[in-house]
């Protein structure tokens, strides 16, 4: 249910705080079996060993710093307990858009934060930034109805009046 809503997060923070050719979206992460490159070429072993590759929402570098970028609008845990793996699979990645060197860093971007998530992203190492759009508070109190009785019921109504018309 969020994730075209993260890859739009993610779109308008990154336009908004980075210049162009100085971030990428959506990038793979950890090395590429030796094996695959040797047989086919580092473009299409890529290309065959994607699906088994772990993706992060961005990446933005600067001569001084690899910035490594997740974003979640509602779990912020999730983006906590992932980023020390993609920093760790970072290090193992060859193709790495715009790497030459240099120290990386985590960043979390979340709407709003509590205060463990605070204190947790800085016992990680993990730069906290909050970013704020308008639509995410829809968004928000969209997915918090999601499973009351109300919706539950309306959503069943609506899959008893498809199967009735076939067109489910």
């Amino acid at each position: 249910m969020s994730e075209p809503r993260e890859k739009r997060y993610a779109a308008e923070y990154m336009a908004e705080n980075f210049a162009a050719g100085a971030y990428a979206t959506n990038i793979p992460l950890g090395e590429i079996p030796r094996e695959l490159v040797d047989m086919h070429g580092p473009g299409q072993a890529a290309a065959i060993y994607r699906p088994s590759r772990r993706r992060i929402d961005a990446v933005a570098w600067s001569p001084g710093k690899y910035l490594l970028i997740e974003f979640k609008i509602r779990d912020p845990f999730e983006g906590l307990s992932r980023l020390p793996t993609y920093l760790r699979l970072a290090r193992r990645t060859d193709d790495l858009p715009g790497y030459n060197g240099q120290p990386f860093e985590m960043w979390l971007v979340v709407p709003f934060a509590l205060e463990w998530i605070r204190h947790d992203a800085g016992d990680a190492g993990i730069v906290l930034k909050e970013y704020w759009r308008e639509w995410i508070a829809a968004y928000i109190e969209q997915y918090q109805g999601y499973f009351t009785k109300e919706y539950q019921a309306r959503r069943a109504e609506k899959k008893r009046i498809r199967q009735a018309l076939g067109v489910e």
